[in-house]
């Protein structure tokens, strides 16, 4: 039991000088939930985002790439382009059509290409600066969307058209003519913008390319 001189001076601390209740002691903010922490996480190249995943396991992985130093969404499914955001443009019988690009010239990111992506933003596409010009074949294994596959030659004048290739297949696909540069489009939106062969094109490299 607290005996009555205790007691009262118990109450006046927690009344304070003027009788009045003493404020309640500041709290510390929470700490970040660790899933931020990790999307954060520092990086330097894309194959550090992808907790151990490779192209070439069965099954999809995180579409995470590093995005200007930290692991995140990649620019074609949030819409928001970056300093490594490329435009290719073509010059259509009706004016120009202007595709922002995640540029793709490592061999992971060759590998992976447009993998385990369950959308893309519109007026977005991949592409891919192949090492030498020759008949390129891609194909669509863990790929869950149909794509458009346009082949342009070091010119970029497009060569051939793939459209509609079907999701998750191993068939290769590709046209006869040799290719130096594949873009990879969601499905229909080449025929939608007027994009065949014959048609020119413009590339605008990624502004963290001058740097």
């Amino acid at each position: 039991m607290i005996r009555r001189p205790l007691a009262a001076a118990l109450l006046l601390w927690a009344l304070g000088c003027n009788g009045k209740p003493a404020p309640a002691p500041a709290t510390m903010p929470a700490p970040a939930p660790e899933a931020d922490a990790e999307a954060a996480a520092a990086c330097t190249r894309d194959i550090e985002c992808t907790d151990g995943w490779h192209p070439q396991m069965p099954g999809c992985g995180v579409t995470d790439r590093c995005v200007e130093g930290t692991c995140g969404a990649p620019p074609a499914l949030t819409g928001e382009a970056t300093a490594e955001t490329g435009r290719l443009v073509f010059e259509g019988a009706t004016g120009e059509i202007a595709f922002q690009v995640e540029v793709q010239d490592d061999d992971f990111e060759v590998q992976r290409g447009m993998m385990c992506r369950r959308s893309m933003q519109p007026g977005w596409g991949m592409l891919f600066l192949m090492p030498r010009t020759r008949v390129q074949r891609f194909w669509m294994k863990n790929t869950l969307i149909p794509l458009d596959m346009v082949f342009l030659d070091e010119d970029w004048k497009v060569v051939g058209v793939v459209a509609e290739a079907a999701p998750q297949t191993l068939t290769g696909r590709s046209v006869d003519a040799p290719s130096r540069y594949v873009l990879e489009l969601a499905g229909g939106a080449a025929a939608k913008a007027g994009v065949q062969a014959g048609v020119q094109a413009r590339f605008y490299p990624p502004a963290a390319a001058d740097r």
